[in-house]
């Protein structure tokens, strides 16, 4: 009984899971198409992945920066650790608030030494 079950659920699964997919791709077929309409100009790039970069802008890209676009968003592109040091102290001085007094000071201290380097 239970694996007539499970198939029942794994059907019904699958078939929701492809409309919602199906429902997905149509709009991005529109938008895709509403914004070729707005400036004429579209790049698709798949290079064999599952993800797909559509760019809607004007902008040429790299070979390297859509790798990195395909990698989703998980994989950005970090700031020069010079560009955010200041609120890296912020957020690790806002940490270090949440902690017993008593040891407040010495995470202050090792917090210091690791951002002088």
């Amino acid at each position: 009984m239970w694996p007539s079950i499970q198939y029942i659920i794994q059907a019904k699964f699958n078939n929701e899971l492809s409309e919602l997919y199906d429902k997905l791709n149509r709009k991005l077929n529109m938008l895709t198409q509403k914004q070729r309409g707005h400036n004429g100009h579209t790049q698709t790039y798949s290079g064999g992945r599952k993800n797909r970069v559509v760019n809607l802008t004007n902008i040429k890209f790299t070979k390297e920066q859509i790798n990195t676009l395909q990698m989703g968003p998980q994989h950005a592109i970090e700031k020069n650790p010079k560009q955010y040091i200041n609120e890296l102290i912020i957020d690790t001085e806002n940490a270090i608030k949440c902690l017993h007094n008593g040891i407040q000071n010495t995470f202050r201290y090792l917090a210091a030494k690791k951002s002088n380097k």
